[in-house]
């Protein structure tokens, strides 16, 4: 007797416990209720995506533009007038690009 209670006790515990939502409510509560479900991504306009690649191409030529400049001016021991003032210019144009990369890029990832 004493042997099939110790057998019996040591299933009981050894077993995994499962359980299942009592009720719909419980399940709601599980499944994320009232969650938005979520579409997937629309891809980008063929004329987006074009200016996407524009974009992204004209903030990598600026970026080698200004280090170019800034090259040459360490090298003639500190920049002009003339060229600090085109890489402000540079420095703008990048920083539209860079807007429109960004714009464009969070429209694709709605």
């Amino acid at each position: 007797m004493k042997r099939s209670l110790v057998i019996a006790l040591a299933l009981a515990t050894a077993m995994p416990v499962v359980t299942l939502p009592a009720a719909p409510a419980d399940a709601q509560v599980l499944t994320g209720r009232n969650a938005a479900t979520r579409s997937a991504p629309r891809p980008l306009s063929e004329r987006e995506q074009n200016r996407l690649y524009e974009a992204e191409d004209q903030v990598f030529e600026i970026d080698s533009q200004i280090a170019d400049l800034q090259a040459a001016g360490e090298a003639a021991g500190g920049l002009t007038e003339a060229q600090q003032a085109q890489i402000a210019e540079l420095t703008r144009r990048r920083a539209d690009a860079q807007r429109t990369i960004d714009r464009l890029e969070r429209k694709r990832n709605r």
